[in-house]
Formats: structure tokens, C-alpha cells, sequence
């Protein structure tokens, strides 16, 4: 046996993670005798970031230890610790908490005592400190808001601000200065002394997706623009959006002010001024209408003009009226899953197992409130969308890691991947049943196809896309098929649709991609091949027919349909290392790793960001199960396995 990885059990060899996990591989047993085996000096299987707690395949991050907590069972990790308890890379609390550096200064209390909040400067990108400590967003300076308790915010230069905003000194405006002919000039008013000061910014250069603001700092998505939202700092974004009387969503029968504003046609030519500079009357209002209008006609200074009923546009001939098809125009702006257009009208309606909110669009689950599971360090969590109550559903041994994890909605068993032991692993939910499904496999993702009955997952390594049955039993030779090899360029993130027998994955190498196959590894086709960076994490919406990507390369969140169309990226600062999303009720979830934390926002916009769980570990793996998920139904495989003597891969 090769002697740093493998151990003698009787005729063959087996790896060593194997040794002292609990489970038999030897006929005598003798692979659970730690003596015989010396297991307190298994070699290190922590790799380079992590410390190896002695006797144990534990593996702890470098930063736990003396960390005055206690991480390996032992308590090594805290023994002959220095007086200053805090390594390199760490920072102390006032209560000696140790946390990681980069979580000073956050905007989330770390330390339990907010000490880590209480001494921040610089804020992050973007914000300012208030003189009582508190960060705001640089864009509520001067908006005649208190947003710091002691005023700091609303100096008595906010009146300068305005009178100089977009006259930058030394000839530089908005896209041209004399040193930087791409540059751009913003005024800004600093928050401890009150003085008014110029920013230049050279000329950002957006994504095709996105939008510049008009400072320079930043770029913004199309999406973003005229959404009634101020998403640049200096509000830019919002900028004679009024005058856009026919975006969608606005009346078509608006009349577009002089200084921006809309206002609905009837009350044009009325005798009120309801514009603020006039313009709505004076001029032509008194010319009668006496055009040939579809629908109807109103009098405006420039002269009598056709409008039409709410739901439709005004024709190029000015005189007629076409219907507005608001379910291709604004897809899921108007309704989250099915959209019916009508005459000068649309409806919304919801796939089975879905009710339709009061709002006419949004859709939600009926039954019991959908849960997210999501594996943090050895627990799986589960975590209410709705009541937001945390329970752990299951707790691993110490020294093991829930890595990718999956849900059979038929058994109710949670399975998931064992980076230490090498093996995928379940627990029945119902019960305290639990065991391996195979072993000798490493893989960063796993999916059920709870139709089928079995289990999939990728080997980036090797590129491969690998398959076995989920009543599997370990029997000490692995048992499982290649689905896909050969040239898969590092398959990374894996999802199925067992309903169509269809499953997708992304490719992490030099040719980044999204690829879409039957479940037995046949018919394949290629989604997505521009525009990507490192699509680490894949979830899929069925009721939208999208599928969605995040990107640690380039910080994203992207969707397209399943056919490859439509695709529609939001660029996300706060996208840094995701490791596994979900959809669900219009909230995209997903793990990231770096910022040790599950976090969600709005699917369609990319808004409304929101930090769910926060631990000091690692999460990993995360599902929703119920969404998107139709009640168990038959295939071809799941009856009598298909006929099949051992594994039945469905082929629509």
C-alpha cells in the first residue's frame, strides 16, 4: 500500500481517511482499532489552510486556534497559547473575542459587544461616519434628513453643494476635464468639517448591462435605470425620468412637463397650472380637437393630441391605438410565473402548489412555510423563509465537514459530500438512520434525482460527471457509473430537472460555461458560453423556466431561460465567493464562503440585500426543497428501476 495514503486491510489496501470513521472496512475490524493503526498520527488531510487536531481527522481553520475557544475535542487548539490570544490576520475585541480582521467595521457586530462597529474608520466604499459613529450612505448627505442622530449630515455647506453641483472648477464637467478628456467631476461636502471639496473619477468603462452614473463613480444596471429607486450615490440614475412618459408601468395617457415631471392628460388645458413651470398650459389649449383619435382626444399648447386607454401605446400615425403585450414587454416585472396578456390588459396566474399574493403578481407556496437548508461546518440548519426560526436538523461528527448537500423529497433524507472521509453520506429525517452511500469519490456538488432514485455529482478534477443508485449500500467496493468524460473542462456546479430527465452544470476552466444534457449523459448543448468568469454556483427556477448563475470571478449574478435566450446579468459587489444558491418565491439565496454568511436578494432586480445567517464557520451547501419542486410523480426509471439490473439513467 502507498504508505502517506493508504493502510493494509487484510488483501488490499484502503485510503486512510478511512481509518477510525466509525464504519467498517475491514472483515476483523481492524481498521476501527486505533492502536493497531496509530490513528493519532494519521497524516494531515487539511491541506494548507487548515491545522489538523492530533489523532484526529478533525480539521480546524489556522485562525481557532487560541482563539480562547475550544475547537478540537482535546482542547490542543488552546493549549500553550501566548498571553496576546489573537494571531496574524485576527483582530481583538474588547470582551478578547478574536475575529477575523476584515469583519471590523462591517456593519454587523462580530464581537458581541460592537466594539468591532464602535471604532471603525473609514467607513466602507461609498458611506461616511456620523460624529456619534454611525455609517451612512454618502448619498443621504444633504437631503435635508437627520440621518445621524447629531446632524453631521445636514451641514451648513449642503446649500453651496447644490448651487455647485455639475459646475466643476478648472473647466472640467460632466465627461471632460483638460488633464482627462474621459474624466468626470462630482461635488461632495465633507461630513467632519463641512468643507465643500471636487472628486474627479476617470471614465468607467460599464458592462454592456449596466449604465454609468453621471459622477463617474460607479455603473448601475439597465434595469436600475428609472426604476423609481436612486441606485447611484449622487442619484443620477433617476434623472429626468419623469419626462420618459411611456416607460412601462407609467399611464400612456401622460402629458411630459417642461422640468420633468408627468402629469395624466386630463388635467392638460384645465385652467390650473399643475406643471410647476406652466407648461401644461398657455399656448395652443384653445384649438378644439377635431382629430380622427382611436380613443381620445386632449388639448395641449402644442395643439389637440390622441391618447390612448391605459394598456395601450399610441400608434406611429398619432391616431391609433396598439395593445401594449405587457407579459413579453416586462416578462417577470409582471408576473413572477404565468402571464396572460389581454386587450389593454394582462393577467398573472400561479402553477399548481402556488397562490397568487393581493398584488395580482407575486406567487407563493402554499402548505407549510418553505424551509432553506444549509450546511454550515458539521449542522445542517434549516432556516423558516418566513418566521425566519433556525433548527438544526443534523449535526455530523466534529471532525466532519457537510460540504454539497441535497434532499430526497421522497425518503426525506438529507444526503451530502464528506471532504475528509471521502464519501457521501445520508440521514433520514424521519428517523436517526443514517449511513454511507459510496466512498472513495470527491466532488464539490451532489444532486437527487428524487424521480429517477438516484444521485449525481461532479469531479472537477478528473471531468466527470458520475452517477449511482440512492438505496445504494456501501459494501466496501464502490459502485457507480461515469455518466459524462472526456472533455468536460472542470464541471463544477450541478442541478437536475427530473421531470424533463434533463440536468446542467458549469464548466471553472480556461473555457467557462454553462451546458445542458439528458441524465444519461447524451444530447448535449451548450447554454451559455460568453460572459462568464468562474459560474460557481447554479440554481434553477421552473416556474420562471430560468436557470441562475453566480460568479466569484466577476462578482455577478447572471439568469437566462433554458433554452439559452434572455440573458441577464446584475453585477453584485457583495457576490465574493458563492459556493451554492436556490431560488424561491422571487429571492435568489445563496452561501458565500468568505463572508462566512447565507445571504438573498430580489431575483429580477438584484435588490433588497439581506444577510439571513452569520456564523464564525464555513456554509456550504444550501437547497430549498420544496420550491420549484413538483409533488413526486412516476418516469421511467422510478418504476421497477426501469427495468435495469443495476442503474437506470433517464433518456426523454
Amino acid at each position: 500500500c502507498a504508505a502517506s495514503r493508504q493502510a493494509a486491510c487484510g488483501t488490499v489496501c484502503i485510503p486512510v481517511p478511512w481509518l477510525c470513521d466509525g464504519e467498517q472496512q475491514c472483515p476483523d475490524r481492524t481498521d476501527e482499532q486505533c492502536a493497531r493503526f496509530e490513528c493519532c498520527s494519521v497524516p494531515s488531510v487539511c491541506g494548507a489552510k487548515k491545522v489538523q487536531c492530533p489523532g484526529t481527522h478533525h480539521c480546524i481553520p489556522h485562525w481557532e486556534l487560541c482563539d480562547r475557544h475550544q475547537d478540537c475535542e482535546d482542547g490542543w487548539d488552546e493549549e500553550g497559547c501566548p498571553q496576546q490570544p489573537c494571531l496574524p490576520g485576527q483582530w481583538q475585541c474588547r470582551n478578547r473575542v478574536c475575529i477575523m480582521a476584515e469583519w471590523k467595521c462591517n456593519g454587523i457586530d462580530d464581537c458581541g459587544d460592537s466594539s468591532d462597529e464602535d471604532v471603525c474608520a473609514p467607513c466602507p466604499p461609498g458611506m461616511v461616519r456620523c460624529d456619534e459613529g454611525k455609517c451612512i450612505l454618502e448619498s443621504l448627505m444633504c437631503n435635508d434628513e437627520d440621518d445621524c442622530l447629531d446632524g453631521t449630515d445636514e451641514p451648513s455647506t449642503c446649500g453651496e453643494l447644490r448651487v455647485a453641483a455639475g459646475h466643476c472648477p478648472c473647466g472640467c464637467g460632466w465627461g471632460e476635464t483638460q488633464s482627462h478628456p474621459m474624466s468626470f467631476c462630482s461635488a461632495r461636502v465633507d461630513i467632519r468639517s463641512g468643507d465643500l471639496y471636487w472628486l474627479a473619477f476617470l471614465h468607467l468603462s460599464c458592462p454592456r448591462t449596466h449604465v454609468p452614473c453621471r459622477d463617474g463613480t460607479e455603473c448601475v444596471a439597465q434595469e436600475y435605470k428609472c426604476d423609481g429607486e436612486k441606485d447611484c450615490a449622487d442619484g443620477s440614475d433617476e434623472d429626468g425620468c419623469a419626462q420618459l412618459c411611456d416607460t412601462p408601468g407609467r399611464s400612456y395617457s401622460s402629458y411630459p412637463c417642461g422640468l420633468g415631471a408627468c402629469l395624466n392628460a386630463s388635467l392638460v388645458c384645465d385652467g390650473r397650472q399643475d406643471c410647476t413651470d406652466g407648461s401644461d398650459e398657455g399656448g395652443n389649449c384653445s384649438v378644439p380637437c377635431r382629430r380622427s383619435c382611436a380613443h381620445l382626444c386632449y388639448p395641449s399648447p402644442q395643439g389637440p393630441r390622441c391618447w390612448c386607454d391605459p394598456g395601450y401605446r399610441l400608434s406611429e400615425d398619432g391616431l391609433s391605438c396598439m395593445d401594449i403585450d405587457e407579459c413579453t414587454e416586462r416578462r417577470e416585472e409582471a408576473c413572477t410565473q404565468t402571464c396572460l396578456n389581454a386587450p389593454g390588459s394582462y393577467s398573472c396566474g400561479c402553477l399548481p402548489g402556488y397562490l397568487l399574493e393581493p398584488d395580482g403578481r407575486v406567487c407563493k407556496l402554499t402548505g407549510p412555510e418553505p424551509m432553506l437548508l444549509v450546511a454550515v461546518q458539521s449542522e445542517v440548519l434549516s432556516y423558516g423563509l418566513r418566521s425566519g426560526r433556525e433548527e438544526v436538523l443534523l449535526a455530523a461528527d466534529k471532525d466532519r465537514v457537510v460540504f454539497s448537500l441535497d434532499y430526497d423529497l421522497v425518503e426525506r433524507k438529507v444526503f451530502w459530500m464528506d471532504l475528509a472521509t471521502e464519501s457521501i453520506r445520508w440521514q433520514d429525517l424521519n428517523s436517526t438512520k443514517k449511513g454511507t452511500l459510496v466512498k472513495g469519490v470527491r466532488s464539490d456538488c451532489i444532486a437527487v434525482d428524487w424521480l429517477g432514485r438516484n444521485l449525481y455529482w461532479t469531479d472537477g478534477a478528473a471531468g466527470q460527471v458520475l452517477a449511482t443508485r440512492l438505496g445504494a449500500a456501501w459494501r466496501g467496493i464502490p459502485e457507480y457509473t461515469v455518466v459524462m468524460d472526456g472533455d468536460l473542462d472542470q464541471p463544477h456546479s450541478l442541478v437536475l430537472q427530473p421531470l424533463a430527465g434533463l440536468l446542467y452544470w458549469s464548466e471553472v476552466g480556461s473555457h467557462p460555461r454553462l451546458v445542458e444534457a439528458t441524465m444519461d449523459g447524451s444530447r448535449r448543448r451548450v447554454l451559455l458560453a460568453q460572459g462568464l468568469g468562474w459560474p460557481t454556483a447554479l440554481a434553477l427556477d421552473l416556474p420562471a423556466w430560468r436557470i441562475f448563475w453566480l460568479d466569484e470571478k466577476l462578482g455577478s449574478a447572471g439568469s437566462a431561460r433554458l433554452d439559452g435566450t434572455s440573458v441577464k446579468v446584475l453585477q453584485l459587489g457583495w457576490v465574493q465567493s458563492p459556493f451554492a444558491a436556490a431560488v424561491c418565491e422571487g429571492q435568489l439565496y445563496w452561501s458565500e464562503r468568505k463572508a462566512w454568511s447565507v445571504q438573498r436578494v430580489d431575483k429580477t432586480s438584484g435588490k433588497n440585500r439581506t444577510v439571513l445567517l452569520k456564523r464564525h464557520r464555513q456554509p456550504h451547501g444550501l437547497q430549498v426543497p420544496a420550491c420549484g419542486r413538483p409533488k413526486p410523480c412516476t418516469n421511467g426509471c422510478a418504476k421497477s428501476n426501469g427495468g435495469c439490473a443495476q442503474l437506470c439513467l433517464p433518456n426523454p
